[in-house]
């Protein structure tokens, strides 16, 4: 059986198995707690209930237990069956847990879609990108020229610091950047006086958003090679784009958004959005 205790007074393999701290880990938890406790209230409190509240059959895992097996998954993305040789549980039980514990972490982290919510202390620059990541041949995926595979391609905007402020809708691998831009509509949110608008803020994009309003690096022609100046200019845009690439790689250490993707691409989005959220939770908690 899982211990939590006994393992969170080995920080370094906690952190390693589900990529938090002992510490922000309790905080999650504790975060968590009041969503599942009005949730399991409604559930033994249904009007067709026949059994008394306490009666029947309990559950195998705590909330802690559920939560870092739902982590350990996303970290490792092993099979439910060797989770379960781990946690306790046989495959498909593992799989009921992770499903019952995603939708809280979607709750507590409530990463926006659309409404980008900006305030004032911000740095006034955004970084948009597009990442794909491999999956199986199935409805919702799509080839990819680029990648030379199926795959599921989603987008993310963040601020200078490394904080995702939207993700997208996931869609087809075979979709371009510049038409996920577009369909995404994602605006600007004034957390000031509550109203949306087109602030004066700076979006900085890759070559793959040609035809949108941000700011891209100067492209090469065919006639002739890049001036010098437009050289400088890419290299500086391109060390303004560094933090983008970092919280792209840093959302990849959850191997379940780095390797093909094995579940059904309807949950990809929930996955994408729990994880990005996870990534701004380790930053605002270090």
């Amino acid at each position: 059986m899982l211990n939590i205790e006994k393992l969170s007074k080995r920080p370094k393999v906690f952190k390693t198995l589900s990529g938090l701290t002992p510490e922000q880990f309790t905080k999650l938890v504790n975060e968590i707690l009041p969503l599942w406790k009005k949730a399991e209230y409604k559930r033994k409190n249904w009007k067709g209930r026949k059994r008394v509240i306490g009666g029947g059959r309990r559950k195998n895992l705590n909330l802690a237990q559920s939560i870092f097996t739902l982590l350990l998954y996303y970290r490792s993305y092993a099979s439910q069956a060797f989770i379960g040789l781990i946690v306790g549980l046989d495959d498909s039980n593992v799989s009921r847990y992770v499903r019952q514990i995603e939708p809280y972490l979607a709750k507590v982290f409530k990463v926006p879609k659309k409404k980008i919510k900006l305030t004032e202390q911000e740095i006034w620059d955004l970084i948009v990108d597009a990442t794909e990541q491999p999956s199986q041949k199935r409805k919702g995926s799509g080839y990819s020229g680029k990648k030379k595979r199926y795959t599921i391609k989603t987008q993310i905007h963040i601020n200078t610091q490394g904080f995702i402020k939207s993700v997208s809708q996931s869609v087809p691998g075979n979709i371009h950047d510049k038409k996920l831009y577009d369909q995404s509509q994602t605006y600007l949110f004034n957390a000031r006086d509550g109203t949306a608008d087109k602030m004066d803020i700076k979006k900085l994009g890759d070559l793959g958003y040609v035809g949108t309003e941000c700011h891209i690096p100067k492209k090469k022609l065919q006639d002739r090679p890049l001036m010098m100046h437009e050289l400088y200019f890419n290299k500086k845009h391109s060390k303004k784009r560094v933090p983008v690439e970092h919280t792209l790689a840093h959302l990849k250490k959850w191997r379940i958004l780095e390797d093909k993707f094995r579940n059904g691409v309807s949950r990809y989005n929930l996955i994408f959005r729990n994880i990005a959220g996870l990534r701004n939770f380790i930053l605002a908690t270090d």
